[in-house]
């Protein structure tokens, strides 16, 4: 009971700060909140990014292409990725440079500053850190480099599959844990101004770097979560299937958004792990980034669905336009060298 009405009063400190929104002028902490709470109020007084459509800021190879001359393209694979075939224009720049680098940069100059990978999902836990960190115009290319030519889509081919233990899968729901305090973080200046705070909880999550699994792992004694819409989480049964590993732990995305602080973020584990999946990897991976800037040890899933049960999304409408295929590739051009 006292855990639940920890979270009722987080709720009300929320809602009460909640007028900021439309400012977007940060609420004056007293320091009374945990300093994991005043980080989610701040977030979520400051637009929330990662609980809404926007997320994980996507954009498509065409788009990049149309507007090469005025867009910033950021290249964070390695140098020799980089000098094997890269977008003209693109600068290389390493993750654990990437920060300091947009510090370094008159960033609101360019429309767009679009990060690229090898499958989008690097760029993608970056582009959100640095959408956290107040940089509006960052996005990450859809797909990675697999997207603008098919010269680089094997990194996406060679992922693709059904997860080995397929007869494992059920469609049970498997209830979130009970809400709980939200993760203890310390700062090495507890005293600093809430936007100096985040911002150093940024910069160690960059430091450590892009954290993964690449493959689904057992539900036994870890937390695993299904991101998505139902029809994600669950198969229709009359085809013979079934939508999810045995003890799997669903969290809906748009419109229900219910890593929101008002709905179940609280009901994550902060004793564990948490592996998380989506449909293709990229919002898992934004995901996975702001809940370790809040303190939850959170990983990202590579490749989402597509590498856990690929026959059913190529099969099914609504979960087709998820599925890395031919036609998610174009054939731009690109150039090699530095």
């Amino acid at each position: 009971m006292k855990k639940l009405l920890l979270h009722i009063l987080f709720v009300s400190v929320f809602i009460l700060l909640n007028s900021c929104v439309e400012d977007n002028v940060a609420p004056p902490f007293t320091g009374q909140l945990n300093p994991a709470a005043e980080m989610l109020v701040y977030f979520e007084s400051q637009g929330d990014f990662v609980n809404s459509s926007l997320a994980p800021a996507l954009i498509d190879a065409q788009e990049v292409f149309s507007n090469l001359s005025g867009y910033l393209i950021i290249d964070l694979r390695s140098n020799s990725d980089f000098q094997n075939g890269h977008i003209e224009g693109a600068v290389n720049i390493l993750n654990d440079s990437l920060y300091n680098f947009m510090k370094s940069i008159d960033a609101g100059s360019y429309p767009k500053i679009i990060l690229v990978s090898k499958n989008g999902q690097s760029s993608a836990y970056f582009a959100c850190l640095l959408r956290l960190a107040g940089y509006g115009n960052v996005y990450t290319l859809n797909y990675g480099m697999a997207s603008w030519n098919s010269d680089f889509a094997d990194v996406w081919y060679s992922a693709t599959g059904d997860h080995p233990d397929l007869a494992q899968f059920t469609n049970e729901v498997y209830p979130k844990y009970d809400y709980s305090a939200l993760p203890l973080i310390s700062f090495d200046n507890p005293g600093a101004s809430i936007q100096s705070r985040v911002e150093e909880r940024i910069q160690k999550t960059f430091n450590a770097g892009f954290t993964f699994v690449p493959n689904l792992p057992s539900a036994f004694n870890n937390y695993i979560v299904c991101y998505g819409s139902d029809k994600l989480y669950f198969a229709p049964m009359f085809f013979g299937e079934l939508g999810h590993l045995a003890g799997t732990v669903s969290y809906l995305d748009s419109p229900f958004f219910e890593f929101r602080s008002m709905n179940y973020l609280q009901t994550l584990p902060t004793n564990k792990t948490i592996y998380i999946y989506d449909y293709n990897g990229q919002l898992s991976a934004c995901i996975a980034a702001y809940l370790q800037v809040l303190g939850y040890d959170a990983i990202t899933i590579l490749y989402g669905y597509n590498q856990i049960f690929y026959s059913r999304m190529i099969d099914e409408p609504d979960l087709l336009e998820y599925a890395f295929s031919s036609l998610k590739i174009y054939s731009f051009p690109y150039v090699t060298g530095n």
